[in-house]
């Protein structure tokens, strides 16, 4: 028979064995003196299971599809709907997507030029994620020769088939512009590329004032930016061209986060035949500005 003693050791070692067998529930401590190693795994991934995730996150990434101009203004346009009725999916958040666009790069499928105005969270506005959207943000949505560089690195290099110019409504920088106000610093040089905006917007409604011309002004300033696209950079004039790439402006309501999309600029095959024509050629003038006397002034 075995002694007090014996059974007394026996009984517990089997209530060791089935605590460290059975890892306690979500919420509940472990108890005292078990083992961690046999609830969590502490060892990091040796090489092989590091090359192995190494290698699904680069095939996330590449498997990333490309779109037409369309479908990719479809998603933002469907994106937006989804942020303004508070109904977001947050898509393409995920660790694993983070670790996939570090692997396997990245592949937006919109350039959004807008202004740098903290109301404007743009992947948020868009509902999209991590790689999918290649932003550049400026006050006053201008487009100066840093600008211009960095979204011809998203069309050419990245090779998004759309661009988004986006203004937004109360627009600090537009609103300063139209109000001449007396600025510091380098902000002079962006009210200054603002100024031919609200300077038509002005022209073509000399009645309003206040609100509605700033508003107006906005819109002008959309068009403006295109137009200086255009006007500083061959390499987007000739993806437009040849059908690589879809310009269209947008204005954001930063009260809704509504965003409306205002299609392409109204006068775009006219300004296109006037900045390509070459040097010398006296049949047509590349315009020095964005105004009512360019080629098919609206």
């Amino acid at each position: 028979m075995q002694s007090k003693k014996t059974a007394a050791l026996i009984a517990l070692t089997t209530l060791a064995l089935s605590t460290a067998a059975e890892p306690p529930s979500h919420g509940e401590p472990a108890a005292t003196g078990s083992k961690p190693t046999a609830v969590l795994k502490t060892t990091p991934p040796g090489p092989r299971t590091q090359n192995a995730t190494a290698k699904t996150a680069a095939k996330a990434a590449a498997e990333d599809r490309t779109y037409t101009a369309d479908e990719a203004l479809s998603m933002l346009m469907e994106g937006n709907e989804r942020w303004v009725s508070n109904r977001v999916d947050a898509p393409s958040t995920s660790p694993e997507r983070r670790e996939a666009t570090t692997s396997g790069g990245q592949h937006p499928f919109a350039t959004i030029i807008t202004c740098a105005d903290s109301r404007l969270p743009v992947e948020r506005l868009f509902d999209r994620g991590v790689g999918e959207l290649f932003v550049t943000r400026v006050a006053g949505n201008i487009a100066g020769p840093s600008e211009t560089g960095t979204i011809e690195y998203g069309v050419g290099h990245l090779h998004t088939p759309l661009l988004v110019v986006m203004g937004h409504a109360k627009c600090g920088a537009v609103a300063a512009a139209a109000a001449d106000a007396k600025v510091h610093g380098q902000v002079a040089g962006i009210l200054a590329k603002v100024g031919p905006a609200v300077e038509r917007a002005k022209r073509q409604n000399p009645s309003l004032k206040g609100d509605e011309l700033v508003a107006a002004a906005v819109k002008e300033n959309v068009w403006q930016t295109v137009f200086d696209l255009l006007k500083q950079s061959d390499g987007l004039r000739t993806q437009v061209q040849q059908g690589q790439l879809r310009i269209v402006g947008a204005v954001c309501d930063i009260s809704t986060g509504r965003v409306e999309f205002m299609g392409e600029h109204p006068w775009q095959a006219e300004l296109m035949t006037a900045l390509n024509v070459p040097a010398g050629q006296a049949t047509a003038v590349a315009p020095e500005s964005h105004d009512d006397d360019a080629p098919g002034g609206h």
